[in-house]
């Protein structure tokens, strides 16, 4: 059955959320304090599944006075991969389309307040099989974070994928949010891998 045009906002609230398909992290070093920080509260994200889109609500990147460009920036990159398994039949010419959406930095769990960064990369997949496709984005980031060595850190990962048709009807689409992962340490590339079915 083919989802109308119009199809737009699906709406998947992150608080307390973990991805439930298989996932990866190879990140080998931490910047966290203390222990797992608990997603922010409120925290969720909209998907436009028909323009590749994926937006956080309930989160803000913090305001301060400007930043010297004489503080060192934490700065790398977030390398994701997105293994697709096509459960169902999908019209002849549909592509399937991946939204990556990170959020990283020092983050105040309880006001909803990010001081850092949020980054935004969009893909299509490649056929990896007979029902297997995936995509792969290199995502870099640099981000001047505050001097708080208090505060909890990480990197949190949102992720769509859409199987999108020739007449640009999105036939399917799923969001999915990664819980709260270790914030890369500089100059590192961090690796995440999920899968997903459609």
């Amino acid at each position: 059955m083919r989802t109308p045009q119009m199809f737009c906002a699906v709406v998947l609230c992150a608080a307390f959320a973990f991805a439930a398909h298989a996932q990866q992290s190879t990140t080998p070093s931490a910047v966290k304090v203390g222990s797992s920080p608990a997603m922010p509260s409120g925290m969720s994200f909209s998907y436009d599944a028909q323009r590749g889109v994926i937006s956080p609500s309930g989160i803000q990147l913090k305001t301060t006075t400007k930043k010297s460009d004489s503080v060192s920036p934490t700065s790398g990159w977030i390398d994701v991969t997105i293994n697709i398994n096509l459960r169902q039949t999908f019209e002849s010419g549909t592509t399937f389309h991946c939204s990556i959406n990170a959020i990283g930095g020092k983050i105040d769990t309880d006001k909803g307040i990010v001081d850092g960064g949020i980054e935004n990369s969009n893909t299509f997949a490649t056929m990896t099989g007979p029902s297997s496709a995936a995509c792969k984005v290199k995502i870099p980031f640099w981000w001047t974070l505050s001097n708080d060595p208090g505060a909890d850190s990480g990197l949190i990962i949102a992720y769509g994928v859409a199987a999108v048709n020739t007449h640009d009807e999105v036939e399917h689409s799923t969001l999915q949010v990664d819980g709260i992962e270790n914030l890369p340490a500089n100059g590192s590339t961090s690796n995440f891998k999920f899968t997903v079915d459609l």
